[in-house]
């Protein structure tokens, strides 16, 4: 399967397969957003692997929130790998929020949340999952965290 890649500007991503779409966005050095529709595979997962790991490689503890809300499924290999990589940095994400709808997606995400020892903040509301974001953000502005720097390219 042939896995395209866009640059959305300094600070994001797009990866897209015959099957799936996947965005990742740095809005703040430490706020990593992960939209996610389609059917996941595992090459569509591999650059939001590599993006979390190369920021926790520079030191930071990021915050993460994937809007899985447009996914329709993914590979049982999908699941399996992502909750081994959560177990493997437990402590290395300060938080992760995730929106999803009601579906397979939900279900693997309450699975993978429960293996993981429920380390997940689960919404079904969009609206709350877009307040926790904007505040966690509005928190970096006020406080004058260092949001200028880019993230990294893949």
């Amino acid at each position: 399967m042939d896995l395209a890649h866009t640059r959305l500007g300094a600070r994001g991503d797009r990866w897209a397969t015959s099957r799936g779409v996947l965005e990742v966005r740095t809005p703040a050095v430490d706020v990593v957003t992960r939209r996610f529709e389609g059917h996941a595979t595992p090459e569509l997962i591999e650059p939001a692997i590599r993006h979390l790991e190369t920021l926790i490689a520079s030191g930071l503890q990021p915050i993460l929130f994937n809007d899985f809300e447009l996914g329709t499924g993914y590979d049982s290999e999908v699941r399996a790998k992502l909750t081994a990589w959560h177990l493997r940095h437990a402590g290395d994400l300060k938080e992760i929020h995730i929106l999803v709808r009601p579906g397979l997606v939900a279900m693997g995400v309450t699975v993978a949340n429960l293996a993981t020892g429920g380390r997940f903040l689960v919404y079904t509301d969009r609206s709350k999952f877009e307040w926790t974001l904007a505040s966690a953000l509005t928190t970096r502005i006020t406080t004058g965290a260092p949001s200028s720097l880019r993230a990294p390219s893949y």
